[in-house]
């Protein structure tokens, strides 16, 4: 998501991020008359691998995840599989005349305004 919103000292990753929502556009506009459809995925902080080992590295694990449930809507993280269910929808039929878009699945953290604490 870091290509729709940012965080601090994160600009290259940022940067790298957004241009790959732009080659997406490009991709659907360049090639959909040849049946061709680009779409990209943004996911949120999702409990990978990596970002599990990153919790586990807090001092306090357990009001970390806490905390950064709490920028989430949903009030929790991201599981693999929720992200991999929209990725199969894409590949689908069903989303046959969807193209050119970028899928922000990050339970609402980008559609959520911060207030000061």
């Amino acid at each position: 998501i870091e290509g729709l919103g940012s965080n601090p000292k994160h600009a290259a990753y940022c940067a790298s991020k957004a241009g790959l929502h732009g080659l997406t556009r490009a991709v659907a506009i360049d090639h959909g008359a040849e049946g061709v459809r680009c779409n990209a995925v943004a996911p949120g902080w999702i409990d990978t691998d990596l970002n599990l080992d990153f919790v586990e590295s807090m001092r306090d694990p357990k009001g970390f995840r806490q905390q950064i449930g709490k920028i989430h809507p949903v009030g929790r993280t991201g599981k693999p599989e929720e992200v991999a269910s929209l990725i199969v929808w894409l590949a689908s039929s069903e989303s046959s005349f969807v193209t050119g878009q970028v899928w922000a699945i990050d339970g609402g953290r980008m559609a959520q305004l911060s207030l000061p604490q």
